[in-house]
Order: C-alpha cells, then sequence, then structure tokens
C-alpha cells in the first residue's frame, strides 16, 4: 500500500521503465452522494502496487508518470472519467481488454471470466459493493483490489497476439483511440431525457437529498424511474 510521499516517490521511476502500465480503480459511489477517488490499482511487470489517495498524497508526479504510457485497463469508461476527474490524467494511449475481447468475439469479457480463459484463475468475489474509503481496508479487500490489475499485463499481450493473427489488430488500436477521445463515455438514463420538465424537477430533488444526507442519491430514486416518468 502507496500512502507516503517517499513511497510514491519510489514507484516512479519503476513506471518510466515499461511502455505499458495497467491500471484501476475504486470509488465509494455506493456509500457517498459525492464519488471520490478511493484507490488506485497499478501494476508493472516488475510488481502490483495500491496507491491509497485518500493518504492527503500529492498525485500529480504520478499523472505526470503515466502521461505517455499506454494504460491497460478492463472497461476504460469509468476509469478514465474518474482518473480525469481526481487527478486531471488524460491518457494519451489505452488497451481496453474489454474491447479486445468482443473484437475476438467472446461471449463473456467480464475480468473473472478472461482471468479464468486465459490462465485457469478463479478470482474471488464479494468486494464489489465495499465501501472503499474505510481504512484499513482489510485483507481480503486489499487481495482483491491487487487481483484487478494483476492479471491485466499478460492478459493484454495473449490478447494482442490473438487480434493481429485474426487481422483486427487495427480495429481494435481505432476502437481504443476513440475511447480515449471520449467518445464512448456513456450519458445517464435521465440526461437522455432532459427535455422532460417532470424528470427534470425529480432530479433535482433527488440531488438535493442526497446533498443534505450526504448518502447516494439512488437510494432514495433509481434512474429508472425518472425514465418512466416520461
Amino acid at each position: 500500500m502507496i500512502a507516503t510521499a517517499p513511497q510514491l516517490e519510489e514507484l516512479l521511476p519503476e513506471i518510466a521503465r515499461f511502455t505499458r502500465v495497467a491500471i484501476d480503480t475504486e470509488a465509494d459511489s455506493l456509500h457517498c452522494y459525492r464519488e471520490k477517488l478511493c484507490l488506485i490499482q497499478l501494476s508493472v511487470p516488475s510488481g502490483d502496487h495500491v496507491i491509497d489517495p485518500l493518504a492527503n498524497l500529492d498525485l500529480q508526479p504520478l499523472a505526470k508518470a503515466l502521461a505517455d504510457r499506454t494504460i491497460v485497463l478492463q472497461g476504460a469508461d469509468f476509469d478514465l472519467r474518474l482518473l480525469r476527474r481526481s487527478l486531471q490524467f488524460a491518457a494519451s494511449s489505452v488497451f481496453d481488454t474489454v474491447i479486445a475481447a468482443r473484437l475476438l468475439g467472446l461471449r463473456e469479457f467480464s475480468l473473472a471470466a478472461l482471468v479464468l480463459r486465459y490462465f485457469g484463475v478463479e478470482l474471488a468475489k464479494g468486494s464489489q459493493k465495499a465501501n472503499w474509503a474505510q481504512r484499513p481496508l482489510p485483507a481480503r479487500m486489499v487481495e482483491y483490489a491487487i487481483n484487478d490489475t494483476h492479471y491485466l499485463l499478460p492478459l493484454a499481450e495473449k490478447m494482442e497476439g490473438e487480434l493481429k493473427t485474426a487481422g483486427r489488430w487495427d480495429w481494435f488500436e481505432q476502437s481504443c483511440k476513440r475511447a480515449v477521445a471520449g467518445k464512448r463515455l456513456r450519458q445517464t438514463a435521465w440526461s437522455c431525457r432532459r427535455n422532460s420538465a417532470r424528470a427534470l424537477e425529480m432530479a433535482r430533488e433527488r440531488s438535493r437529498i442526497g446533498r443534505s444526507s450526504a448518502i447516494p442519491h439512488f437510494t432514495k430514486l433509481r434512474s429508472g424511474a425518472l425514465g418512466r416518468v416520461v
């Protein structure tokens, strides 16, 4: 767990040694109204690291170190958005294993399914909805977090070979470039219905309740319910 400036400083030269860096993030969106970045998992060929953004670290040196690396992620949209908002980090190049899996025609493309397919390893479950803002983190949650990036680099290597063999590498690169440009970021259901005065008013009320109670807004009124009022 990297929670001090000297620890982070020691990591930066390791990042510089490699062209690809595996990244994942954890947030507290299920436990807090104003979602925040709670954990950054980072793997390079020399090892796995967990960075604690809640430890009052200056993460700008990390963002700078990652700027010209290829970032390997499992489903890039959420993580890129969270890193952009929290670190002002915009990736220059990504390798999205979900995009790769789809282009390879795989029917199951969750991280657990891909790790089982390519490495025969069954990942532990159970921490997806945990409160990542709690400190200290239980050992099982740290293990879960590390596994989110531990297999990504060898997975990317295997999938790259298959994509090139299938003649789909160019398609993959184009799709990842669109992801970097932000064109694949999803909108919420209610924002697509922004012309509905009633839905907007309900959304504002949900937001007001969330701010006053400091709990996630969906616990008061789910986004799907906003869509049904139109």
